[in-house]
């Protein structure tokens, strides 16, 4: 099991927990609270080297943190108080894998079932090795999922780390997952193309013409001629 993405994805996304500086500023409406789940996360995939990644997928921002056993609880269950960036970005990605491998709930559910389509005959472990799945937002707003997210954060969470991941895959399938997602991408002046999809979280995922929309995923990772 290797949930850790390559070393050029944690060079970039390992400074959003010391906390980011963007908490400070453009970013103050958005939640720093370790203990309750809300730090940076949700993103998960590129565990072998980068040129191996054929799918990014992205998504809106995270949603509420889970309360169930185990719960998102970091530095309590998952790590001590005052844990280095580098343990929380693990927990994070340790945390993610799981929901992911044990279809937590319906938005992992459908995500695996696009990389199952993309790779049928490969593992989870061997899928997340093509794969980066990330958020378009890193963070959660203060007002819990549903909350609209303030244009200065998505531009400063786009600027700073979505366009970096997306310059270290310059070969790789993009899709937009969402409304929400395709959106940011546009606003932030993305040149490459990338595929509009409907949202893999409820209650849009559950519409036919929405399921229908993620085969054309599965076709253009088929199509790509350096696999």
């Amino acid at each position: 099991m290797r949930f850790l993405p390559c070393k050029e994805i944690r060079a970039i996304l390992q400074p959003t927990f010391y906390p980011c500086f963007a908490f400070k500023g453009n970013c103050e409406s958005m939640r720093w609270l370790p203990q309750v789940g809300h730090v940076p996360r949700g993103f998960l995939g590129a565990t072998g080297k980068r040129n191996e990644v054929e799918l990014v997928l992205i998504v809106a921002e995270p949603g509420n943190p889970y309360s169930a056993t185990p719960g998102e609880h970091y530095g309590t269950e998952h790590f001590r108080p005052g844990s280095s960036p580098e343990e929380l970005l693990r927990g994070v990605c340790r945390f993610t894998y799981t929901c992911f491998r044990d279809h937590t709930d319906p938005f992992h559910a459908n995500v695996r079932s696009i990389l199952d389509a993309c790779w049928p005959k490969l593992s989870f472990d061997e899928r997340l090795r093509h794969t980066w799945i990330t958020e378009s937002v890193l963070c959660s707003a203060k007002g819990g999922a549903g909350t609209n997210v303030p244009a200065i954060v998505e531009r400063t969470c786009g600027e700073d780390y979505l366009k970096q991941q997306l310059e270290l895959f310059p070969k790789a399938t993009i899709a937009a997952l969402g409304g929400k997602a395709q959106a940011r991408l546009r606003r932030l002046g993305v040149k490459r193309p990338f595929l509009c999809c409907g949202s893999v979280a409820p209650p849009g995922c559950w519409q036919p013409k929405v399921r229908h929309s993620w085969r054309q995923i599965c076709r253009a990772v088929h199509a790509t001629k350096y696999r």
